[in-house]
């Protein structure tokens, strides 16, 4: 849950009776929690106990983010051996998985599992942890095996290279470190499927749809465009990145966010940098959430002769 801006905000946190009654709180300041619809034994709110909590920036406007941090913080409430793992910890840290409604939570081999509807409890080796906003969260390799167990290795691609960035935040890791963490990790089920899917992923993709179209275009037989490579533009005195490029052939693909087509700076910038690079012979392929990648594949494959 490292990000490079952030926010704060007050929030009334789950507590204990036993400790309510420690901070001096009455029965009646208390409001017992629900998850999924179900009391959680001994498990309270109270708008006497705050705490100021650091969000990242993009999480300030996702009220899921909000509601899924809250019910791992009550859910974990009294149970300092549980960890938030996988797709639960992956979507607190911004990483590209689409939530579940189940919370993914680890726990020592040894310990008793978490027994409620809802609620998928991981017995893991990997015990490392961190704790953030007072959450115990799983560390990336932990995050990750259990990740590869749920989701297929396209998906998984997705989430190893926003980790390698700079996808909402700069890069965690090089692919070298990210490869040295994933094989230092135990042996199990999805061990395979994290190899896998490291062999595919790439350095600075900036989003998860340009992930997708990279490993579209490799199935279908294209070579595999590379990724955010320099190209030098005089007037500018810089290098700028296309998303994809086929330097050989001069071809560029700029995957575009709703953000391309407001009237801000980005439509101007973008403007001129397709300019300059046309100039220099480029073609730009602009691809957005209304094209199919099927039709994106098919022209690539038609400039390249493929």
């Amino acid at each position: 849950m490292e990000h490079h801006t952030s926010r704060q905000r007050e929030l009334a946190i789950p507590l204990k009776l036993s400790n309510a009654q420690a901070l001096g709180l009455k029965q009646s300041d208390l409001k017992p929690v629900t998850l999924h619809g179900q009391k959680l034994h001994g498990v309270y709110t109270s708008k006497r106990h705050t705490q100021t909590v650091t969000v990242p920036q993009w999480a300030t406007q996702d009220p899921q983010w909000w509601t899924l941090f809250i019910q791992l913080r009550a859910l974990t409430t009294g149970r300092p051996h549980a960890m938030v793992t996988g797709n639960s910890a992956a979507y607190l840290r911004g990483l590209p998985v689409k939530l579940r409604p189940q919370l993914d939570i680890a726990v020592p081999k040894r310990s008793g599992v978490i027994k409620r509807p809802g609620v998928n409890t991981f017995r893991v080796s990997n015990t490392a942890s961190v704790e953030k906003a007072g959450l115990r969260v799983h560390d990336l390799g932990g995050i990750l095996s259990i990740i590869a167990r749920q989701e297929p290795v396209e998906n998984l691609v997705t989430v190893l290279d926003a980790v390698l960035g700079p996808w909402r935040r700069p890069a965690e890791m090089t692919r070298a470190e990210l490869q040295a963490l994933i094989n230092s990790l135990p042996r199990g089920p999805s061990l395979s499927t994290l190899k896998q899917a490291c062999a595919l992923a790439r350095e600075k993709v900036a989003s998860p749809q340009e992930t997708r179209l990279r490993l579209a275009l490799v199935r279908a037989g294209v070579p595999e465009p590379e990724v955010a490579p320099p190209v030098w533009i005089e007037k500018f005195g810089r290098f700028v990145h296309p998303d994809l490029a086929f330097s050989f052939a001069k071809l560029a693909i700029e995957y575009e966010g709703r953000h391309h087509f407001e009237l801000t700076h980005q439509v101007l910038r973008d403007t001129e940098r397709y300019y300059e690079l046309s100039l220099l012979g480029w073609t730009v392929i602009r691809v957005t959430s209304l094209h199919s990648f099927d039709s994106v594949v098919a022209e690539v494959k038609d400039f390249l002769g493929l």
